[in-house]
């Protein structure tokens, strides 16, 4: 027996009917909740500050002590190998070793101490003169009390002295 086609419809209908749900889906705002954002804490450190670069007051005055004494083998600990040595209005020197320097530190045997800073002008002056490559910011420059007087620089590289720039006679540094 055959089913008229209407009755077929009806009966596929009425089961589909069955199967739906009574409740409508849900909004997607009912079944999906917020999730809490957790913003780790920073980790302390306990790491000690960072130092300057560069020598110590107390490694100036050791610089300082040892060209106003004559000590200059107590630089040879500061001193990078190589390490750069000019003597002003000469023909002197290369990179040299750290003894090498010292020895050439001999230069200012005849100096008059006591030794001492120039001032900011001076120095000024000593910048805007020929030899402004050996005064670089940061250097650390000192002179004899004689009335022409002799001039140390030394360049500082780190925590090492990388140049040292001897002139005998500030005259000869002048613009």
């Amino acid at each position: 027996m055959r089913l008229p086609r209407i009755a077929v419809v009806a009966f596929v209908a009425l089961a589909l009917v069955g199967c739906t749900p009574d409740d409508p889906a849900p909004a997607p705002s009912d079944t999906v909740k917020p999730t809490e954002s957790v913003t780790p804490e920073p980790e302390e450190t306990t790491a000690p500050p960072v130092e300057p670069v560069g020598l110590s007051d107390a490694d100036l005055q050791t610089l300082h002590d040892s060209i106003e004494s004559g000590n200059t083998a107590a630089l040879e600990q500061y001193l990078t190998t190589p390490v750069n040595f000019i003597i002003a209005a000469s023909e002197c020197c290369e990179p040299l070793t750290p003894l090498e320097a010292i020895s050439g530190l001999d230069y200012i045997s005849a100096a008059v101490g006591p030794w001492t800073e120039p001032s900011a002008s001076v120095l000024a002056q000593y910048r805007a003169g020929y030899y402004v490559d050996h005064f670089p910011e940061g250097a650390y420059v000192i002179q004899s009390s004689d009335a022409d007087p002799y001039v140390v620089s030394f360049q500082i590289t780190g925590e090492q002295v990388s140049g040292i720039f001897v002139g005998g006679g500030a005259s000869l540094l002048y613009p």
